[in-house]
């Protein structure tokens, strides 16, 4: 699991004779905004001391915008990040193994992109620009990368109430996800559990957030995911660059 359950580990569901007056103290401290919601999502990441993740925001892996990812990094790979992180997103597909190294020549990229030759060409720059490709005499090689940046990827979608928009955006965040969840505000979940077999049908996992009380998991994601590797390298390029240009800034000029 990403966090550690906080107060809520029995989801209210054992307690009787307290279930009334928990929940209206629940409801009188509902979050105001999604923004506030995604501060108490990201204060229980912190309580769990999960350091090996890193949370990144608004990720854009190709299938719509993730509300957070949570993002482990892969033992060693300091290369593969830079070289990942190097090229466009959409792109990064091709260094996979089995896919850029089976890739000979610019006809052989043209006919996997689905383009001209001169599409292919220019793509061909692009990587090569990144150090990733290099063509001699009409053949091609594209270096692939064993071990991608990121062993495992978590996606959340954050919403107060409406967990039927949100959804469809978790399922499709399996394209690239290990993991997949939606997070609601707790004065508001009660309507999503009593439909909680949409979740299980989805393999989407259903949480919830309660000021000063923590997590409370109703029911756990599986692992279903990733579902398209190039989603999941364009998810890994994406990652990979923010890490690149966080080290970028803060070296001194």
């Amino acid at each position: 699991m990403w966090v550690h359950q906080g107060a809520g580990d029995d989801t209210l569901n054992d307690l009787p004779g307290k279930r009334r007056e928990r929940a209206q103290d629940v409801r009188s401290a509902a979050f105001d905004s999604e923004a506030a919601l995604v501060q108490g999502i990201l204060a229980c990441t912190r309580r769990a001391r999960r350091r090996e993740y890193r949370v990144e925001l608004e990720v854009d892996a190709g299938v719509g915008i993730a509300d957070l990812v949570l993002a482990k990094r892969s033992p060693r790979s300091t290369e593969a990040l830079r070289a990942v992180g190097s090229v466009s997103p959409r792109l990064a597909v091709l260094l996979s193994e089995g896919v850029g190294d089976a890739i000979w020549d610019r006809a052989a990229l043209a006919a996997f992109l689905g383009a001209s030759e001169g599409a292919a060409q220019r793509v061909i720059a692009q990587l090569a620009a990144a150090g990733v490709a290099a063509q001699s005499r009409g053949s091609l090689a594209i270096s692939s990368v064993r071990t991608p940046p990121f062993e495992r990827l978590v996606a959340v979608e954050a919403k107060i109430s409406d967990w039927r928009r949100v959804l469809g955006q978790a399922y499709r965040n399996l394209q690239f996800a290990d993991e997949s969840w939606v997070v609601l505000d707790h004065a508001f979940v009660k309507p999503a559990v009593a439909q909680i077999e949409r979740f299980e049908r989805a393999g989407v996992g259903l949480a919830s957030v309660a000021q000063g009380q923590g997590l409370f998991i109703h029911y756990t994601a599986g692992t279903h995911g990733p579902m398209s590797p190039a989603k999941r390298w364009q998810a890994q390029a994406v990652l990979s660059a923010r890490v690149l240009a966080r080290r970028s800034v803060s070296v001194p000029a």
